[in-house]
């Protein structure tokens, strides 16, 4: 399992606890030590492993007892002590943004609220405003939410899927008779939300494959298997789809199962029109559908067709199909382009690892730069800098720069685009450093017109290098704040300001179709992790995914340039 999932099982621990009314120094051991596993850089399993689990901060023999509980089989006593107390639909109704423990305590102490659907009829009875420090706008709030993750269908954000499929990847990878093996589906393409997860596998030995698959400690239930298909249901929730193949067969089958639909669909017209047929078997005459022409590989299936390779990302039935056949697909963006990270945050503010750690970790990744962009102080929530704390930030940096002769450390900052459009920072500090990243961190649901204008000020303020998760949403947690983006662009190209490509979790901000978007009308793209830890600094691999489905080169991706390249194209250099 990954470190978030144990990181999940201890933080609903946390939260059960709270509601339940526990003691509240053990409701935050348990949300430090989530904390703890969820940014550590070490597999937690790798700890286990070696017994040193007990030497990370908060995590003591109790907590490190569960941890070995959840490992092998998901839960502790602890958990499923606490849910069958309580229920298990207080976790659905704890991932409705803005209801946290607390506010989640007070529905069920006083109405007795465990699931959605009661929580929505109480909410449309006007029940939710009479509780104390509730109100008629936390009720239309809840409602929204409600309607939200309705609208999302169960559907989970990307990073967290791609952590799962890997995790359960990794493990199937070392069993004997596994020749090959592939993430697929949607996750493959890079959508920004994923129903479920596939992985196809090549083999001459299935069963033992799908018997140990069936039996995973993630893996709650078996909901169907054969000889070339399991189906489970994962403790989490999410269903994984576990197909094996002939490994003369891998490629046709991964390609088949990769999707889309549609592009699967318009392929199909254009084999029958050259007197073929594909299939998840392969591509085969029509004259001898005995045995495929193409089938080992991809590129061979696309070869047969007489197409260029098409990457996973663009298969969505645009033109893609057209461009592969005029030799005109783009050269994507690939992760190997990218030199340097431009967004994270250090134990300044609200980071887990140091200056230098962190730019150890990035050279240890191959970068050549990256910046450090702590948040500045109206994050309250994530200990931002005062103008004092951030001129001594400045300086740490900046000796940490010249320790690594290879390598640049860029000084920067996150700095918070207020209300009225002024930034959170004095402006002499903005100028000093090298990179400053504007950001939206409140007041989310101010009118477009007014969102246009706060995001036009801050621009116009010739301070800021890039906008950071340009529309603030929150995969499966927040919708965007709205405002009208093609002014912001213009304002944005007149300032030589770059739109950012956010990778973290939950976010991938941009999306793909507006990165598209601002980059054709002549916008500066750039690409950020807005890592935490070390461990986070992998998470800008979503935002090269985001921008491969953007269908953006390396020449549009103002990473691929050298840091001092980097510096010349934004317009703070100039202000």
């Amino acid at each position: 399992m990954d470190n978030r999932d144990y990181a999940r099982v201890l933080s609903e621990i946390a939260a059960l606890m709270q509601i339940k009314g526990s003691n509240r120094f053990r409701i935050r051991a348990f949300e430090n030590a989530a904390r703890t596993v969820e940014t550590q850089a070490q597999s937690i399993e790798d700890l286990l492993d070696s017994n040193e689990i007990t030497d990370l901060k908060g995590i003591g023999d109790s907590i490190a007892q569960d941890l070995r509980q959840i490992r092998e089989r998901g839960t502790c006593d602890l958990h499923e002590s606490l849910l069958d107390d309580l229920d298990p639909g207080l976790l659905v109704i704890l991932r409705i943004q803005g209801l946290g423990p607390k506010k989640v305590k007070a529905i069920y102490d006083e109405l007795q609220i465990v699931e959605i659907e009661t929580l929505r009829k109480a909410a449309e009875a006007q029940k939710i405003r009479e509780l104390p420090g509730f109100g008629a706008r936390t009720e239309e709030k809840i409602l929204s939410e409600i309607e939200r993750l309705e609208r999302a269908g169960g559907r989970i954000p990307l990073p967290r899927a791609r952590r799962i499929a890997e995790s359960i990847e990794d493990q199937l990878r070392q069993l004997d008779g596994v020749q090959d093996i592939s993430i697929a589906g949607s996750l493959r393409r890079g959508r920004e939300t994923i129903g479920d997860i596939d992985l196809v596998i090549a083999t001459d030995d299935p069963a033992p494959i799908h018997q140990k698959f069936g039996s995973l400690t993630e893996v709650d239930d078996v909901l169907v298997t054969g000889e070339t298909k399991t189906s489970v249901r994962l403790r989490s929730g999410v269903q994984v789809d576990l197909r094996t193949v002939k490994p003369s067969l891998f490629g046709s089958a991964l390609h088949y199962f990769t999707g889309s639909k549609e592009h699967h669909i318009t392929l199909r017209t254009r084999a029958k029109r050259q007197g073929l047929k594909i299939s998840e078997y392969g591509v085969f005459s029509l004259e001898n559908e005995d045995e495929p022409i193409a089938s080992r590989t991809e590129e061979e299936v696309y070869a047969a067709l007489g197409l260029d390779y098409i990457p996973p990302e663009l298969r969505e039935d645009r033109d893609e199909i057209e461009r592969a056949e005029n030799h005109s697909l783009p050269s994507l963006v690939d992760l190997d382009d990218i030199r340097g990270d431009i967004h994270m945050h250090t134990t300044e503010t609200d980071g887990n690892a140091s200056i230098q750690e962190m730019a150890q970790a990035a050279a240890e990744r191959g970068y050549q730069f990256i910046a450090i962009t702590d948040h500045s102080q109206d994050v309250r929530v994530a200990n931002g800098m005062t103008p004092e704390r951030f001129a001594a930030h400045i300086e740490a940096i900046n000796q940490v720069d010249q320790q690594m002769p290879d390598f640049r450390v860029l000084s920067g900052i996150e700095v918070d685009i207020l209300k009225d459009g002024s930034l959170d920072m004095d402006h002499d500090l903005l100028a000093r450093c090298d990179w400053v990243v504007g950001s939206i961190h409140s007041h989310f649901t101010l009118s477009p017109e007014a969102m246009t204008e706060r995001l036009c000020t801050a621009i116009d303020t010739g301070l800021l290098s890039c906008l950071g998760h340009p529309t603030g949403r929150i995969l499966g947690g927040r919708d965007g704040y709205e405002y009208d983006f093609d002014v912001v662009i213009e304002k944005a190209i007149e300032h030589d300001v770059a739109f950012e490509i956010n990778g973290s979790s939950g976010r991938l901000d941009l999306n793909a179709d507006r990165a598209r978007y601002a980059q054709q009308k002549g916008a500066l793209i750039v690409l950020g992790s807005d890592a935490h830890s070390q461990r986070g600094l992998d998470d800008l691999r979503f935002a090269v995914q985001q921008a491969r489905r953007a269908e953006l080169g390396p020449e549009s991706i103002l990473n691929s340039l050298s840091a001092e390249e980097l510096l010349s194209r934004v317009g703070k250099t100039r202000s």
